[in-house]
Parts: structure tokens; C-alpha cells; sequence
């Protein structure tokens, strides 16, 4: 046992020598083709988005990524849930697209991952693995897949996985990686989405709980990431009619807050059919978001300290956060995000109680909002205010764009990053195993 002790030790001094002196190299490439190509499938609810990488490989730096392919397929992995047998067709139609793109020659060492997000996350357990089951058995076969694949590269991401490559895609076009400074420099992330909000950034506090690290360029970063399942904008719009109709069990017709006045829909409870109507009232609509958003008693609370619920989260302090997606073209549509970008989360609440006061037939006809997501922006402008307070972000630290210097925002890059990153490290330590 001492000899085996011994031996490892050496080994484990082995090794930190060379990693050490592997690092001092400037840009020691991993092939003699640093040319390295990488797919990835964002398996999402409604569709499925393939995006191909390509970047120059080196030891010391970060990758330069370049999105060099981009097409969204619909439907999403998701609806086959009744009928797998028909994911065989669907992901043979994809890898079609794929080998239009990349030569005979580049497939078999371009890494092909499939990645899935909320839509199967959502699914029952034996739903989702005979989902899995069947795209691996397509993935995983030679004769169909000419790509790069083993079989973890297919999986269905956490949405704390989820939240860390959307916090590695926003620091990484934000050049926070390249620069190495402190932490303090990076950004938080805030994203919502139709199913799930994540948050994620380097807290100044210790991280008890949520923690998910990452080593880009040799460093290490430990970042808190949570996601917040069914607190998505189309859930939670879910759920407050749910509780709606919970709350109104004998009702035919119920008023709903969230909606604008004018607006309607049907809802069920059951077997039977219940017509939900707008009320257009922020004050009472924001008291049912504040039930969801609620934080759990001091008691109740640990490790404390708590977000939402009994959610352990630590301090954000001062730390500025960006944002994209849903809130940035809900801000634009309100009119109220300034330059160069800043989230005036005050206004926008004053804004949207205005808004909500108004008629649904005013606000499609006369401010323009789509008759599909009218009343939805009631509903969202309301939230999202409440939900960063619930989070303790600052309302004057938060930035939302539609990209970052001139770069779409994608989970995908960094889940690339990550993964590339993995794998030459783990390159890297098989050739000095070979040394």
C-alpha cells in the first residue's frame, strides 16, 4: 500500500511538472491540423438548431470559435414522446444536412453532440429514456453517423448545465476569458425562458450549494448556476390560470388579471371547459406571481441565504448581470431599454402597469402588440421586474441586448467551449501518459 501511495504521489508530481510546463508553451498545438471542427444539436422544445464550429486549436490560449453553420429543424425531439420509432427518420434528415456541409475527410474527427434542454426535461423518466435510447442507437452507428460520437456526447442537460454554458457564451464574447482577469470582471447571467429561468455568476461569497466549475485555458472558475424549473414566462402563464381555476373550482367564467380586458381564452379544470377573461389588473396580477416567488421562512431556509422558495443562492452584492432573449425584445417593445443597453427595470414595471390598464383591442390595433403575445406582455412585463427583485439583482445593473458584439447569444458556444476544453485537456494528459 505505501508503495502504491508512493507511486501515485510521484505520478500526481509527474504530472503537475508537465501540465506546468505544457502551459508555459505559447500555442502548442494538440494535431499537426489545428483546424478543429464541432456539432452541436440543441434538442429544444420545438425544435431542434444545429450549429458547426470551427476553430484554430491551441494549448495556452482560449479557442476562437466561428459559427460557421446555423439551421433550425422543427419539430423538436420532444413530440416524438408517442412515437420514437420516427426519431430514426428525423435525425437521418439531420445528419444529411450535416454531411452537405463538412467533407467526407472532416467527419470522422469532427465531435457531433446532442445536447437537450426543457422539452425532455419535462417528460416523464420512461419517456425520456426511450427517447434517449433511440437517439443514441442512431447516433452511436457508423453506417448513419459519420461523425465523431460516444455515447455521453448525447444527454439531456441539467438546467444548471444549461445555465453554465449560457454564462460561458456571454463571458466568452465578452472577452473575459482571453483577458484573465479576476472574477469581479465577469458578467452574471439571467435568462428566461418559456419553461425554465437560470441564473448564474461568480458570487464574492463562498458557494455552499449549486456550484458547477469550469476550467477554460487552464483556470478555474466556480460559478453558482440554478435554474428554476416551470418559472419559464409560458408556465408561469400556465400556472397562474391553474391557480385561478384551482381557486374558482364551481366558476364557468373566470377573470384573469394577467389579461388584458377584452382578451379571452379557454381553460379546463378536468373534464370541464372554463372560459378565462381579462381582467387587466397589475396590482392583483402581480400578488399571484408573488405567491410563486415567494422565499421560504428564515427556518425553513437552508443554507441560507434563500432566493425563491427554500433555493439557496448567495449574495450577488453589486455584480452587473446581462440578459437577452425574451426580456430584451419585451424591453424593446415597451420602449425602455437605453443605451448601451441598460435595463431601466423600474420603468419597465411602471410602464407595463400602464399597459395592462389598457384593452386588448388597443393594444393590438393602436400600439401594435402581436394578438397572440398581448396580454402574455402584461403578464412578462409584470414578472420579470419581480423576479429580479426576488433573485437580489440591482435594478441599475442589469444589460440586455439582442447579441454581444455583433455575436448571437447561444447556450451552445459555451457548451462547445466546455467540451472542447474537456476533451484537450484530457488529449493533452494521454500524451504525456505516452511521453
Amino acid at each position: 500500500m505505501m508503495m502504491e501511495n508512493a507511486g501515485f504521489r510521484i505520478y500526481i508530481s509527474v504530472f503537475l511538472f508537465v501540465t506546468f510546463f505544457a502551459f508555459k508553451i505559447a500555442a502548442l498545438p494538440l494535431s499537426e491540423d489545428n483546424n478543429k471542427f464541432g456539432i452541436i444539436l440543441d434538442a429544444g422544445s420545438s425544435s431542434t438548431k444545429i450549429r458547426i464550429y470551427t476553430w484554430q486549436d491551441t494549448i495556452e490560449n482560449v479557442p476562437n470559435f466561428n459559427e460557421i453553420f446555423y439551421k433550425k429543424v422543427k419539430p423538436g425531439i420532444s413530440s416524438f414522446h408517442e412515437n420514437a420509432d420516427e426519431i430514426s427518420t428525423y435525425l437521418r434528415s439531420i445528419l444529411k444536412v450535416l454531411e452537405g456541409e463538412l467533407p467526407p475527410l472532416l467527419r470522422p474527427r469532427t465531435s457531433l453532440y446532442f445536447m437537450a434542454t426543457a422539452g425532455l426535461r419535462l417528460l416523464d423518466e420512461e419517456t425520456t429514456s426511450s427517447i434517449m435510447s433511440a437517439v443514441k442507437q442512431v447516433l452511436m452507428d457508423p453506417m448513419q453517423n459519420p461523425f465523431k460520437f460516444e455515447e455521453e456526447n448525447a444527454h439531456i442537460l441539467a438546467g444548471e448545465e444549461e445555465a453554465l454554458f449560457a454564462w460561458l457564451t456571454v463571458n466568452y464574447l465578452n472577452d473575459f476569458f482571453t483577458k484573465k482577469g479576476p472574477a469581479s470582471d465577469s458578467l452574471g447571467l439571467i435568462e428566461l425562458g418559456g419553461g425554465s429561468a437560470q441564473i448564474a455568476f461568480i458570487p464574492d461569497d463562498p458557494i455552499y450549494a449549486g456550484k458547477m466549475p469550469a476550467t477554460i485555458a487552464g483556470q478555474e472558475y466556480g460559478v453558482y448556476c440554478h435554474s428554476y424549473l416551470s418559472y419559464g414566462a409560458t408556465l408561469m402563464s400556465e400556472r397562474i390560470a391553474e391557480l385561478l381555476i384551482q381557486e374558482n373550482k364551481h366558476a364557468n367564467v373566470i377573470i384573469n388579471p394577467c389579461m388584458l380586458k377584452g382578451d379571452s381564452r379557454n381553460g379546463t379544470l378536468g373534464y370541464k371547459m372554463v372560459a378565462m377573461i381579462g381582467g387587466g389588473n397589475a396590482s392583483l396580477c402581480e400578488d399571484l406571481l408573488k405567491y410563486y416567488l415567494a422565499p421560504a421562512d428564515d427556518d425553513m431556509c437552508s443554507p441560507k441565504p434563500c432566493s425563491i422558495g427554500q433555493v439557496y443562492q448567495p449574495s450577488v452584492k453589486n455584480k452587473q448581470f446581462f440578459t437577452f432573449g425574451l426580456i430584451y425584445y419585451l424591453a424593446k417593445d415597451f420602449e425602455i431599454l437605453s443605451e448601451p443597453g441598460l435595463l431601466d427595470l423600474k420603468q419597465l414595471q411602471n410602464t407595463v402597469r400602464g399597459y395592462c390598464e389598457q384593452s386588448y383591442e388597443y393594444a393590438t390595433e393602436t400600439l401594435g402588440m402581436s394578438e397572440k403575445y398581448a396580454s402574455r406582455n402584461c403578464q412578462d412585463g409584470l414578472y420579470i421586474p419581480l423576479l429580479f427583485s426576488a433573485l437580489g439583482l440591482d435594478i441599475d445593473n442589469v444589460i440586455a441586448a439582442k447579441d454581444l458584439k455583433g455575436s448571437s447569444i447561444a447556450w451552445s458556444l459555451g457548451g462547445m467551449l466546455y467540451e472542447e476544453e474537456r476533451n484537450r485537456y484530457q488529449e493533452l494528459a494521454s500524451q504525456l501518459m505516452e511521453l
